[in-house]
């Protein structure tokens, strides 16, 4: 995605986060830029214009969420949905590239805060690794079965360790 530009339509409500800097368009942008630039799965040749909506929600909207979508009870960390959408030209021409609206990524504040105090990591740490890991699946990535979580894996540890950040699967920075 070199030459591709990302929107980010960021949509925190009236959510505050523990560490204010996470929750910010700077910051998601960053992640999933940096995801994007890095995954192998999504041919973005055509595109010059990708757009992820990121939406920041407490604990019952989440749970509701979840239950809806992947029929599980209680809250979760993030959830991504892909929109499936073909490229769209822009202005008609193709050299101008397309657009490409990836999808959606919701994100639990209350959880993601929660676990990143149980696993003794930074709210950024952990902020920074919730949004590879739903930028990964936006973009066909999976963890059903072993030989794709150690891709998906391999792959998240190396674009945090990128950004200063540990290994997630770890249990500390």
């Amino acid at each position: 995605m070199p030459s591709a530009s990302l929107q980010v339509l960021l949509d925190a409500g009236s959510i505050e986060c523990a560490e204010p800097d996470v929750c910010t368009e700077a910051f998601v942008h960053t992640f999933c830029k940096a995801t994007l630039q890095a995954q192998s799965l999504l041919d973005l040749k055509q595109v010059s214009q990708v757009e992820v909506s990121v939406q920041v929600v407490g604990r019952d909207e989440m749970q509701s969420l979840n239950r809806q979508y992947r029929q599980k009870e209680g809250a979760t960390n993030i959830l991504s949905f892909e929109s499936g959408l073909p490229v769209m030209m822009l202005d008609g021409d193709e050299q101008i590239g397309g657009m490409l609206a990836l999808g959606d990524l919701v994100l639990c504040r209350e959880v993601i805060d929660s676990e990143a105090r149980e696993q003794s990591k930074s709210q950024a740490a952990h902020w920074a690794h919730m949004l590879v890991h739903g930028t990964l699946h936006l973009c066909g990535y999976d963890h059903e079965e072993e030989h794709q979580a150690s891709a998906m894996e391999s792959l998240e540890i190396q674009l945090l360790s990128k950004a200063g950040f540990g290994n997630p699967y770890g249990s500390s920075e």
